[in-house]
């Protein structure tokens, strides 16, 4: 009997303990920004009972009883605890403990901690870029990543942006990154179809920053081979913010500046001109005939006195077209949820005036992000940016068309306007007042970028990801020059209008698993991807309008009009594993498999592998001791991408086209085609194979970090176009014909330097990167741009600059001296010029640091470029004998007068400016250091805060392009101002400069 009532006694204590038993769940995010934090560590305190988070943060594990004590630990944060109590439900946010190796990076389809990352990735923060005035995400990156080189086209808001990253692997391919936001590749190139000089658009402008949560620049062929294909040029993933299971928070931010030109034309006044143009015409006459004064029978144009100086006008042109601009920008966002869902609201309203008269930029943006878990297991969401965006694109960035162009080459003894009250001309130059007040240029884009999903948990780790992605953007172009330009006048006004779309969709199927054997982590994935892209435009022309009141093409009395349309797919299958064992030994393989239409039928599929190692030998025991060491891993990898860019949608196939010209097929008003295009099945992938050997250090518990790579990168099978037998009817086909090769290294370090009791901290961040790049294969060489002045040929670089290389000025005669490259005792223009120099920089970085005491912030950001040449191509037409219709640039001062005179700048003749002449001194050092950023700010008190109901509140001043030390004598060190040309890189050619910028702003949250 004592036997059976024990046995009771035993059954019921058992049966206490299970009802205490219960499943704990959550979600474990950062404190700073709610991002989830995966692989987190939860334990029971003083029990065997523990648990893992998956990559969404979330977790289960089994407690004892509600006494229990959840202890929450993660490497980078500071170790919590919560007592369980009748709680079944704990969400949970870790501060971070300090800087460190270990955070959350986003890569392609999926994230990892740092500390277990084997391949070359960069980060940016949304907290690095925010606050700062730039209507593109890509420009925020200059300076920010290492390896990664960002080169405004023009300071025109809106405009293009040179972005590479680890060198230019491509020559008539495109170079450019692909962009992935929240998971959707994007449309990236330039949709503007009107040329203007050198400009193009920036579609990536079209994203608001403030949406962004972090920026990841994917550099090595270990994290870009999941993309495969398009990955030559690696890859920038942007993440935008999401909601969480927190109550709704509103944050609303505005910020209000002025911009104002950094620098103006370097051109002379008017009784100087008068002056020089005196001096020009009595040397060209001495020349000629010997002797000032000399009867002129021939009739030459040389006339002395030419004019009076003493009476010159002095007309300023750049007074009517510069001004001061305004930068205003509105962000408002509400964000928020249950447990259940998630949502994230956004609005934004930006403009930007140019510091040329009217070109501005004005975006509207409106975004949803969604997710939503109807039911246990499935989640369901969906990313949906609306962005609405008008430039007006006035004739300020035309070249030689420009308003800038003409600010430079009016002299300054003309006046504004003729005593007919008509503008004044002067040669074939545009009056820089017609340009701004009497072109209407603009250019209206609305874009619909999108994704829904739903994703299935079949177990624990298992999930299946299905979306659906649309990049929708139409745009219509217009152009009127009124009867006051040039281009109008003789036509009785002239206009243009385009109005085309692109139609991007994308539907992905991705599987993943996570699971854990013992200490063995794995991580692994497949997935399907379609892609389908679609461009069409039609275009009008109109000529003779009965007057500027009537600027519709329906009203002019010639009228013409075109269409185009394209379009190309992708199929793809991919995949990848990563393996973890005790956060020590790792590895990663990729696998993509790539359909393309734009290739030959023979060679439309490519495969893309990469594989990586890592090891952290900071876990190893022997380095167990060594307290000051955090962190300590190498990694290298190796792998194979692919280019399909910049070449045309049926580059592969013979084609045939028609149209009112005998060229192409016609005759007369008789309907014909031609041969347009040698068909080329063989044509497939320019192929890049990379290997990069990394390095990632942490000390002082991670207060410091060092990472170093050194990579190699060999692209083979170039798209060119190769010259081919004139027997086929064409001068070349485009073929896989040659090599490139880039080589360089990146190191970025990061400090927690200082922090005091006080409450000062100051950190920084600083990376330096170095690319060589070398022209391995070509068919032949070939030249580039206006009057040739870009070579490329085998052994040499991109953007080689190929001039006559002047060595001085002959002191007695003044006469240019230049190289005999052939060595034949004499200088001749056709054949004595040689590669002088190159646009590659030879290092290119930037340094950050940020400093808090208290309330206080403070951020000064340096970018800089130390190396390359800048061609002040400028220089070459404002630099003349007196024989060319331009104004003098103000370097003519230094010429030579005398015998003697120590100078670069020859003797004010026609013969030293010869127009076979290209000479280098216009080659300038264009290295640079720019405080590219600085902003104060304050936060108000909490306890402040709390008395009005708000969160946070933080108001602040910044600085953007504040200061800038360099040697180079034109307007922008940075500018290329020939970005429709992806062949040429560092020159200035009557572009807009980038302008400095001042601002204030408030940020508040509630």
């Amino acid at each position: 009997m004592r036997r059976f009532h024990v046995l009771l006694l035993c059954l019921a204590l058992f049966l206490h303990v299970q009802s205490q038993e219960k499943i704990v769940s959550g979600n474990i995010t950062v404190q700073d920004d709610g991002t989830p934090l995966p692989f987190v560590t939860i334990m029971v305190k003083g029990t065997k009972y523990g648990s893992t988070s998956d990559e969404k943060g979330s977790f289960k594990i089994k407690v004892p009883s509600r006494e229990a004590t959840l202890i929450i630990r993660h490497v980078g944060y500071k170790e919590h605890e919560v007592v369980v109590g009748d709680q079944t439900i704990i969400n949970i946010s870790l501060a971070s403990a300090s800087t460190t190796m270990n955070e959350i990076v986003v890569t392609g389809y999926g994230q990892q901690t740092r500390k277990t990352l084997t391949s070359a990735i960069t980060s940016v923060s949304s907290k690095e870029i925010e606050n700062i005035p730039s209507p593109s995400t890509d420009q925020l990156l200059q300076g920010r990543a290492s390896g990664v080189q960002v080169n405004s086209n023009t300071g025109a808001p809106g405009g293009g942006v040179f972005v590479r990253i680890r060198g230019t692997s491509s020559i008539n391919a495109s170079s450019d990154p692909l962009y992935v936001v929240d998971g959707i590749p994007i449309q990236s190139n330039s949709l503007a179809t009107l040329g203007l000089g050198g400009s193009v658009t920036s579609p990536i402008a079209d994203i608001n920053p403030a949406d962004i949560q972090s920026i990841e620049i994917l550099k090595d062929a270990s994290a870009t081979a999941i993309y495969g294909a398009r990955a030559a040029n690696g890859v920038v993933l942007i993440t935008t913010k999401r909601g969480s299971d927190r109550k709704a928070k509103v944050t609303a931010g505005a910020y209000y500046g002025r911009q104002e030109p950094i620098n103006l034309p370097d051109v002379v006044n008017g009784p100087t001109f008068e002056r020089l143009i005196n001096e020009s015409a009595t040397n060209n006459w001495v020349d000629l005939y010997g002797s000032v004064g000399t009867r002129n029978p021939q009739g030459v144009a040389f006339r002395l006195p030419y004019a009076n100086p003493d009476t010159a006008l002095n007309t300023n042109w750049g007074d009517p077209i510069f001004r001061t601009g305004a930068l205003r920008n509105i962000d408002l966002s509400i964000s928020g949820g249950s447990e259940k869902v998630h949502y994230l609201v956004s609005a934004n309203n930006f403009l930007q005036e140019a510091m040329i008269k009217n070109s501005d930029f004005s975006r509207n943006t409106f975004r949803i992000n969604l997710d939503f878990v109807p039911i246990d297991k499935l989640k369901v969401g969906t990313n949906l940016l609306y962005s609405r965006n008008n430039r007006t694109r006035g004739r300020s960035d035309d070249n030689i068309s420009g308003a800038l162009e003409g600010a430079f080459f009016f002299p300054a003894n003309l006046p504004y306007y003729q005593p007919n009250g008509s503008y004044t001309k002067f040669g074939t130059f545009e009056s820089p007042l017609a340009a701004i007040d009497h072109s209407d240029i603009s250019m209206l884009t609305n874009r619909l970028l999108g994704t829904v999903y739903a994703e299935y948990e079949f177990r624990r780790g298992l999930r299946l990801k299905s979306s659906f992605s649309l990049d929708y953007s139409n745009f219509e172009e217009s152009l009127y020059d009124d009867s006051f330009t040039n281009a109008g006048s003789t036509v009785n006004g002239s206009a243009q209008s385009i109005v085309g779309s692109n139609i991007n969709w994308i539907q992905e199927n991705v599987l993943s698993y996570q699971f854990k054997a013992g200490s063995h982590s794995f991580n692994a994935l497949v997935g399907t991807s379609s892609q389908e892209s679609k461009t069409s435009s039609t275009t009008a022309t109109g000529t003779q309008f009965p007057s500027d009141d009537f600027r519709k093409i329906s009203a002019a009395a010639v009228q013409t009009a075109s269409s185009t349309a394209t379009g190309y797919g992708i199929a793809s299958l991919f995949s990848r594993i990563t393996y973890d064992y005790q956060n020590k030994y790792l590895a990663t393989i990729n696998v993509r498999r790539d359909g393309s239409s734009r290739f030959g039928e023979s060679n439309q599929w490519g495969t893309f592998p990469s594989a990586a190692v890592g090891w952290v030998l900071s876990e190893e025991d022997f380095l167990s001791k060594a307290d000051f060491l955090s962190n300590l891993k190498i990694r290298v990898s190796y792998g194979i991408t692919g280019n399909q860019s910049g070449i045309s949608d049926f580059q592969s196939l013979g084609l045939w086209g028609g149209g009112t010209s005998t060229v192409n097929g016609s005759y007369g008003t008789i309907p014909g085609i031609s041969p347009t295009q040698l068909a080329n099945p063989a044509l497939k992938w320019e192929t890049t194979k990379q290997t990069d050997f990394g390095l990632d250090v942490s000390f002082f518990e991670n207060r410091l970090n060092i990472t170093a790579d050194y990579y190699e990168k060999n692209t083979e099978d170039l798209l060119l176009a190769v010259p081919v037998p004139r027997s086929t009817g064409f001068e070349n086909l485009v073929q896989n014909y040659g090599k490139m090769q880039n080589k360089g290294f990146e190191l970025a370090i990061s400090g927690d330097l200082f922090r005091s009791k006080s409450g000062l901290n100051w950190t920084a961040n600083l990376n330096i990167a170095s690319n060589k790049n070398k022209i391995v294969k070509l068919a032949a060489p070939f030249f580039v741009y206006n009057r040739d002045i870009y070579k490329y040929q085998e052994g040499g670089e991109m953007f080689s600059f190929y001039l006559h290389e002047q060595t001085g000025i002959n002191p007695k005669t003044g006469a240019p001296v230049f190289t005999d490259v052939n060595g034949d005792g004499k200088f001749d223009p056709n054949v004595d010029r040689k590669i002088v120099g190159t646009a590659n920089p030879k290092f290119f970085g930037g340094f950050t640091n940020t400093l808090n005491y208290k309330n206080l912030d403070l951020m000064f950001f340096f970018q800089y470029s130390y190396g390359n040449e800048q061609l002040n191509w400028n220089l070459f037409f404002l630099e003349h004998g007196g024989t060319r219709a331009s104004n003098f640039s103000g370097s003519q001062l230094s010429r030579w007068q005398k015998e003697g005179d120590a100078t670069m700048v020859p003797r004010l003749n026609a013969a030293n400016y010869a127009a076979d002449l290209r000479p280098s001194r216009f080659l300038e050092d264009g290295s640079y250091m720019r405080l590219k950023n600085i902003s104060l700010g304050y936060t108000l008190p909490a306890s402040l805060l709390r008395k009005i109901s708000m969160s946070s509140a933080r108001v602040y001043i910044s600085g953007q392009n504040v200061l800038t030390f360099t040697d180079y004598t034109g307007l922008d060190p940075e500018l290329t101002g020939t970005a429709s040309n992806a062949l040429t890189q560092g020159i200035e050619f009557f572009s807009m400069p980038q302008a400095r910028t001042f601002m204030a702003g408030v940020t508040v949250s509630f």
